[in-house]
């Protein structure tokens, strides 16, 4: 049997492969690597499985406007489509119910894509009812989430209180510095058109909730917990391009930090994982199912956010290289479930 700490290094080194040639992955991994302590996307399972137990909702937050000085209908795929994969591994394998929360005019396009995983969307009550079922139907729900600070407090407080999730998880999610801006990877500020998702993750560690966040350029919700090193290494991160002159860092901190060359990937090795330690390949989805929820994501509106089409790719790569990707991550979970 190989070990389990094996088999997640091999995980975070084929999810951190530099195939765009960002040149920061390297910086934000080692970084995260070593205040973990262990493989980041085996770390993220194990406390998953600890804690998520039957019929837990698991929030689930993503969704990144790009060109928002365009048109607020434009996102990019990197994000919703790890989101839903990583939703279906957390729904098969440990059966939690996920609710995935997005900003409120990319509600409609997430549910495209949730859909394309194998969920049926629903109203929330009727997603918990249906977990209920003496009749399988796999539901989930897709809610939006408010972009001004005062409203996003309030709804993180009562979406807690009300649904009392065991996990919040934040993909490819901008996070504010310690001036409350958000900024894209090139310095600029794109605070106005994010949901506020740093305050839903506030909340939740304030009531031990379990936090994870997911990213791969070092402005993401999640990466306070390497601000410092990102300040000193990775562009903009001390001084940004627009007039807070702070830097792309965030502030925002979360129990587990994962970092990868495309977040979905991020996503995609916490559900390898997931599947090795429960001994179940199935948890885990393969390339023709990469493909589907990629294609599905391209027919809602997403783009590419480096090449700017509406088409299956993700961060300038094809949706051919992200199937190889999901290839090779399958090979290490069949090696592991033996």
């Amino acid at each position: 049997m190989i070990d389990i700490q094996v088999l997640g290094e091999q995980i975070d080194r084929i999810i951190t492969f530099d195939l765009p040639f960002r040149m920061v992955i390297d910086t934000l991994y080692t970084a995260a690597r070593e205040k973990a302590g262990e493989p980041l996307t085996m770390k993220a399972a194990k406390a998953l499985t600890q804690i998520v137990k039957v019929r837990d909702i698991v929030f689930i937050a993503t969704g990144w406007p790009d060109r928002p000085h365009i048109s607020m209908d434009i996102a990019e795929t990197d994000g919703p489509p790890g989101s839903a994969l990583l939703g279906r591994a957390l729904h098969r394998g440990l059966g939690a119910i996920p609710f995935f929360l997005i900003e409120e005019n990319l509600v409609e396009p997430m549910q495209m894509v949730v859909q394309s995983a194998g969920f049926k969307i629903l109203k929330p009550d009727e997603t918990i009812a249906a977990a209920h079922s003496p009749s399988a139907i796999h539901a989930t729900t897709v809610l939006d989430f408010p972009t001004v600070s005062e409203p996003a407090k309030g709804k993180a407080i009562s979406l807690i209180d009300k649904y009392k999730p065991a996990a919040i998880i934040s993909i490819e999610k901008g996070g504010m510095n310690e001036k409350g801006i958000i900024h894209t990877s090139r310095g600029h500020d794109t605070t106005e058109h994010m949901a506020k998702i740093d305050f839903l993750i506030e909340e939740g560690k304030k009531r031990g909730i379990l936090t994870i966040g997911i990213g791969d350029g070092g402005n993401e919700i999640g990466m306070g917990n390497i601000r410092d090193e990102i300040r000193d290494t990775v562009s903009f991160g001390k001084q940004c391009n627009c007039p807070c002159g702070s830097g792309i860092a965030p502030v925002t901190e979360t129990d587990l930090l994962i970092t990868a060359t495309v977040s979905n990937w991020g996503a995609y090795g916490v559900s390898a994982s997931l599947a090795i330690l429960l001994k179940n390949p199935d948890v885990f989805h393969d390339p023709e199912i990469e493909r589907w929820i990629l294609e599905h994501a391209s027919d809602a509106g997403f783009i590419d956010g480096i090449s700017g089409f509406v088409e299956p790719g993700v961060d300038g790569l094809s949706a051919e290289v992200h199937g190889h990707i999901v290839s090779l991550l399958r090979v290490i979970v069949e090696q592991g479930c033996k």
